[in-house]
């Protein structure tokens, strides 16, 4: 605020005790009305667990994070907002008001691909808040495993790189999964800004070794062979733990985030190494299910279905058959891709994103007349889109 503004908002009686006073006052209001909002919280809590026990399902497996509600609720506080508070800072307080307030309905775990200082530990962060707890696992496999398993109640797993494309490990883990398992709730984008991290005191001249993820090497091809030529790149399971050997391996350096440097007491040497400066990580929220498509589904919420299939290979235009179910009901898909099947060699398995709800009644139909062309169709899941957070700018 400029001094002039400053000293317009300044009336004769707003003296300082005074104003003081005043925001004494509204802090008071404020304490009074965020515990009647948590006590709201918790009576939803209470009838979601009403419901589960009128349906015959497990209080554990009634999820309290629902996407679809989650955004309609930042849109909504976002038309409120009318300053001087800026948008995102609003956003922050509810991301943590809203975090407390799904830990008194239960306790939420999230699985997280680790070390701390992970491009999935920042995004995981950003989406649950504070007062929720996190699980660092060693690979992205292990979130799958935890999410499955029950261990946690969520994961966050990276999906694909604007620059770089897929993760190819999230995707394999997908296939190999049983039907069900798991399931994606959500999706987050993370504008990606990858520097490279040195021990104090080291220069680019003494580096012979570069550790990162193998989607963030991918990302600073340019910067590495034009000023690391000769050092080895040696992909790690992920950013933050290629800081970690940074720091203790003299002569190395890590590609990862300015926050690892924080955190495990490296310099930054070369920050933004990354070749396109609109970097950006897609990432995955995964659960157990997927949400249903609400009762009134907002016009203005998009949601995407993520599915995957095989067909026979020996069929001519069996993959042209299976996709054109979509387009002759005006389906859009927003990607597909390939991945080996690993049942025999030369035998692919179809990711397909397209855009509706598994609920809305095209959709159905399309995935249904998938069957009389593939040979299995599972599908991953329906979620709120995101895209616009993607469009400008993460592991």
């Amino acid at each position: 605020m400029s001094s002039n503004a400053a000293t317009a908002a300044v009336t004769p009686k707003a003296d300082l005790p005074h104003l003081r006073d005043r925001i004494d006052s509204l802090d008071s209001e404020i304490v009074r009305l965020l515990n009647e909002r948590a006590n709201v919280s918790i009576n939803i809590g209470l009838v979601k667990k009403n419901r589960a026990q009128a349906n015959g399902t497990a209080w554990k497996d009634e999820h309290i994070h629902v996407p679809s509600r989650e955004q309609e609720i930042y849109e909504r506080i976002q038309k409120l907002n009318h300053g001087p508070l800026p948008t995102p800072a609003i956003h922050s307080i509810f991301r943590e008001i809203m975090s407390a307030s799904i830990s008194l309905q239960r306790d939420i775990t999230i699985a997280f691909l680790g070390p701390r200082g992970t491009y999935s530990h920042q995004v995981a962060f950003a989406r649950f808040g504070d007062s929720v707890q996190y699980v660092e696992q060693d690979t992205i496999e292990d979130v799958f495993d935890a999410v499955e398993s029950g261990t946690v109640t969520y994961g966050v797993v990276p999906f694909e790189n604007s620059t770089h494309g897929s993760v190819v490990q999230t995707l394999d883990r997908f296939v190999s999964g049983k039907p069900g398992g798991v399931m994606v709730r959500a999706e987050d984008y993370l504008p990606i800004h990858n520097a490279l991290l040195v021990a104090a005191g080291t220069t680019r001249d003494q580096i012979t070794k570069v550790y990162s993820h193998a989607q963030a090497l991918g990302q600073c091809k340019t910067y590495l062979s034009t000023h690391l030529k000769h050092a080895l790149r040696v992909p790690v399971p992920s950013t933050a733990h290629a800081a970690t050997l940074a720091a203790q391996e003299p002569g190395t350096a890590a590609i990862s985030s300015a926050v690892c440097a924080d955190l495990y007491n490296l310099t930054i040497l070369d920050p933004h190494i990354e070749d396109l400066k609109n970097n950006t990580t897609r990432f995955l929220i995964l659960g157990t299910k997927s949400d249903p498509l609400p009762p009134s589904p907002q016009p203005h919420i998009q949601h995407l279905t993520l599915l995957f299939f095989t067909v026979d290979h020996r069929q001519p235009g069996a993959l042209c058959d299976a996709l054109a179910e979509f387009k002759k009901r005006g389906i859009n898909l927003t990607r597909i891709e390939s991945r080996p099947s690993r049942v025999r060699n030369w035998h692919y398995v179809f990711f397909i994103e397209l855009v509706g709800h598994y609920d809305s009644p095209g959709v159905k139909e399309a995935i249904e007349g998938l069957k009389a062309f593939c040979l299995d169709v599972r599908v991953l899941g329906s979620y709120p889109s995101q895209r616009d957070k993607g469009e400008g700018g993460g592991e």
